[in-house]
């Protein structure tokens, strides 16, 4: 009969269970690490599509639709789902849409009641900058 030498039997013993225990942790963190760029692919395509959404809604013509769709782009901005890097992508559309709207209330001139609906940045100041929301003291036409 052979014998195998003590330290063969001992690496034998410890070192399979050791090496299978090793290779199901790196398995775990490798499927981790795909689950969530996985999870961030899915988020960043749903926002995506809602800002596609929301955008054409807010360019419509008709003025119910379109206050969706701005109403829509400032859910989208505080939402969760919305990461760091596409924040600057909302406040552009955001600042697209109002542009024009911003230019005519300047070209108005007199006083302007601004409304901020908490679009855009945070802590970002109004868009049409006249007068501050909170005047609420004086007339309104």
């Amino acid at each position: 009969m052979t014998s195998l030498p003590t330290w063969a039997v001992l690496l034998v013993s410890i070192g399979t269970p050791v090496s299978a225990f090793a290779g199901v942790i790196i398995g775990q963190l490798l499927l981790r690490k795909g689950a969530t760029e996985l999870d961030t692919w899915r988020r960043r395509e749903e926002t995506m599509r809602m800002l596609r959404w929301a955008s054409e809604q807010a360019a419509s013509d008709s003025p119910a639709v379109a206050h969706m769709g701005v109403a829509a782009l400032g859910a989208l901005s505080e939402s969760e789902l919305l990461q760091a890097a596409d924040q600057d992508l909302v406040d552009a559309v955001i600042d697209a849409l109002l542009e024009e709207p911003v230019q005519e209330i300047e070209a108005a001139g007199g006083p302007v009641a601004v409304v901020d609906l908490g679009l855009g940045r945070r802590g970002r100041t109004p868009y049409a900058g006249s007068q501050a929301a909170d005047d609420d003291d004086e007339e309104q036409p």
